[in-house]
């Protein structure tokens, strides 16, 4: 199960971020971007959260996380060092933000599966 998490973590959240930055209504300037990307990449979280439950929420942050990364680093090619520093720190709050989503998704799983076994 946490091999399927991590594969579908990679995946979705990579063209959660892809779809963000395309939503973006300024792509150019940080952080409309970054907020963008947000949304849709908590959104993909509180999903894989409530798929896959807590017990898979590691694996799936460090894939998501890895993904995220892949995707940043050729951004940074032509790089000022103000920049990276500004995105690096954008990058760190979007991975950092995955794991309490994915908790919210895994709490909302065990209480819908409460009801459903209480029923």
């Amino acid at each position: 199960m946490k091999l399927i998490a991590a594969i579908s973590a990679f995946l979705f959240i990579a063209l959660a971020a892809i779809f963000g930055v395309n939503v973006s209504a300024a792509r150019a300037d940080l952080w409309p971007a970054f907020l963008s990307v947000l949304l849709f990449v908590a959104g993909t979280s509180l999903v894989l959260g409530i798929v896959f439950g807590r017990p898979a929420m590691w694996v799936t942050t460090f894939s998501g996380g890895l993904a995220l990364f892949i995707l940043w680093l050729p951004l940074q090619y032509y790089a000022t060092e103000e920049s990276l520093i500004r995105s690096a720190i954008a990058l760190l709050c979007l991975v950092i933000a995955q794991a309490p989503v994915f908790v919210i998704g895994g709490f909302l799983r065990t209480r819908v599966a409460a009801r459903m076994n209480g029923a």
